[in-house]
């Protein structure tokens, strides 16, 4: 089998989402009757079974190409990602989920070098609201609030 940086990173997303899957099953999650036997992790199970097997694509995917290393400009993209992420991740519980999306969502493009900003302003000005709007209005699925704001 080749090695490539797809093989890799489809083997550390795959390790990930096993790690997820197995700890859906922690007896936190053991929940009575009343939810039909489906509990809190019926979804994410699906979801992650799902993750899985598209990881095991993105591994085969990459025994079909050559090792390739890696520019250090597009090391230092995908570290200023996963740092802004970490960073997003931090913010959503101290500013709530929407004000830290419209400022994610603004800058993730940015840290990758993508400068076209019609098309930031408009996924920005878009996207976390109809998130937002969806999980909080129509699946009655509470996000984390602004402590500035009651309205969301």
């Amino acid at each position: 089998m080749k090695l490539s940086w797809t093989t890799v990173i489809g083997g550390a997303f795959f390790l990930t989402t096993a790690a997820f899957f197995y700890h859906t099953f922690d007896p936190a999650y053991n929940v009575s009757a009343v939810t039909a036997g489906k509990g809190p992790v019926f979804f994410p199970r699906i979801l992650l079974v799902l993750m899985a097997l598209f990881s095991l694509g993105v591994i085969w995917q990459g025994t079909r190409e050559a090792f390739q290393p890696i520019a250090r400009a597009q090391f230092y993209h995908a570290l200023g990602a996963i740092a802004l992420t970490g960073i997003y991740i931090l913010a959503i519980t101290w500013a709530g989920f929407l004000i830290s999306s419209v400022v994610f969502i603004f800058a993730l493009p940015w840290v990758l070098n993508y400068r076209n900003l019609k098309v930031i302003a408009a996924i920005t000005a878009v996207y976390p609201v109809a998130t937002w709007y969806l999980f909080e209005k129509v699946f009655k699925i509470i996000l984390p609030s602004s402590p500035w704001f009651d309205w969301f």
